[in-house]
């Protein structure tokens, strides 16, 4: 999969937490996390993105762990976040 939107392509590095009861609706898409921030490891960087010459494969980042996004596709999981959400390289 190749990320587009200045979407970066990541792999998360921790287990989420334990699932959880949620007082509000959720998108299927969204990964529920008590952890307000995350640590994952960059997989691809979309060329539109801010970061295209600052990340490389490998890198590991932090982000908004509420933002990030599994998206399954044939098959194939995925988990994507917005450049936006990008807080600090490690």
């Amino acid at each position: 999969m190749t990320p587009l939107n200045r979407s970066l392509l990541v792999s998360v590095l921790q287990p989420p937490a334990e699932e959880q009861q949620n007082a509000f609706y959720l998108p299927e898409d969204v990964v529920t996390n008590k952890k307000q921030f995350e640590v994952v490891e960059v997989i691809e960087v979309s060329s539109e993105s801010k970061f295209v010459n600052k990340l490389n494969r490998g890198d590991r980042i932090v982000v908004e762990g509420q933002m990030l996004r599994n998206i399954e596709v044939l098959g194939t999981t995925a988990t994507l976040i917005e450049d936006n959400y990008v807080l600090a390289k490690v």
